[in-house]
């Protein structure tokens, strides 16, 4: 009877404490999942992706955060949908705000910031580079690097910087710019060149001299051989220019 009693005794003081355990158990292991500060940067960067522009190599995300830090969602297929425009065509701070549902059924909504950097080629030069210098292979390189501060007038791809004319110049390492480049001159003072002009299905000719450098398109003064006037015609090839009839 005693060892009755002591077993009731111990089954009493111990209960609570075993039935406290297992609803701590179970509050641990909530249904369905969640999604963490990197799961929803993912998303953050995925719909970024979908929006920047084509000709971005890659792009890097900094300073995520989200309101909340972490979401319960319940199991399945998980998909969202955006509340805000998504503007990516420059870099910087973006915010985007989603909609997230589960096997399409709406569940929860979510904030997420970021700042946004571009990453690509960028065309440096190998060596120190004089001023009106034609570009050449061996005068550029390449490095892949951040871009998001760099502007537009970067240049991406060393095809267009080679066969330019620098308009500054340059120390090794220096990156090269589209706005320091300009077609070299196909012409240059004294150069004998043919004059045309051309009216519907007719052209005619004449002998010229420059008067001034000129690069292909750019308007230079020539003067006709033929008739002594100096006339403004747009240099079209090498020893070639046209004037408007």
């Amino acid at each position: 009877m005693r060892n009755i009693q002591f077993l009731v005794i111990l089954f009493c003081l111990f209960l609570p404490q075993l039935t406290v355990g297992a609803d701590a158990v179970q509050d641990d292991n909530p249904a369905g999942k969640v999604l963490a500060q990197s799961d929803l940067q993912e998303i953050f960067s995925k719909i970024i992706r979908q929006n920047i522009p084509s000709h971005i190599e890659e792009f890097q995300i900094s300073d995520f955060s989200s309101q909340p830090e972490s979401l319960n969602v319940p199991d399945g297929k998980l998909t969202y949908r955006l509340t805000n425009q998504v503007l990516c065509t420059s870099p910087g701070k973006k915010f985007i705000s989603a909609v997230l549902a589960v096997d399409g059924k709406e569940c929860d909504n979510v904030k997420m910031y970021g700042n946004l950097h571009f990453w690509g080629t960028v065309v440096l030069a190998s060596h120190a580079i004089s001023r009106r210098t034609i570009i050449s292979a061996e005068d550029i390189e390449t490095d892949f690097r951040d871009i998001s501060m760099l502007g537009d007038s970067l240049v991406g791809n060393p095809e267009q910087a080679t066969g330019k004319q620098l308009n500054k110049s340059l120390r090794a390492g220096d990156i090269v710019f589209a706005h320091l480049l300009k077609n070299p001159p196909l012409v240059k003072r004294g150069d004998l060149v043919t004059i045309i002009a051309r009216s519907g299905g007719l052209q005619v000719s004449a002998p010229g001299e420059v008067k001034n450098a000129g690069a292909i398109g750019e308007i230079v003064r020539v003067k006709n051989l033929m008739s002594r006037r100096v006339l403004q015609a747009k240099v079209v090839d090498e020893g070639l220019v046209e004037v408007d009839l």
